[in-house]
């Protein structure tokens, strides 16, 4: 069996092209438990929270450096910085 990747930015390219994830940081609103006001009505909360987006590409050696060339101004003004752990899941 054959198997074949393509970049997903320009199917030209089949050669030297690997899966790459990364994260995306956004915000997300959720909306918080009834409030009781001091009008005696109830509201519900909204806040902005930080979310994160994970993605998978996959990339050849243009495509990728056309996203480092893209990231470059953030990685340089960012700090080094180890992946979050995974949360365990408590046993029932």
């Amino acid at each position: 069996m054959k198997v074949e990747s393509y970049d997903d930015l320009d199917p030209t390219v089949t050669e030297d092209v690997h899966l790459h994830t990364f994260a995306v940081p956004g915000m997300e609103v959720r909306v918080g438990a009834a409030k009781d006001d001091e009008d005696g009505s109830s509201d519900f909360e909204t806040r902005l929270v930080p979310s994160v987006q994970y993605y998978q590409i996959e990339l050849g050696p243009d495509s990728l450096n056309k996203l480092h060339e893209a990231l470059q101004p953030f990685i340089e003004a960012a700090q080094e910085f180890e992946p979050p752990k995974g949360r365990k899941i408590r046993a029932k």
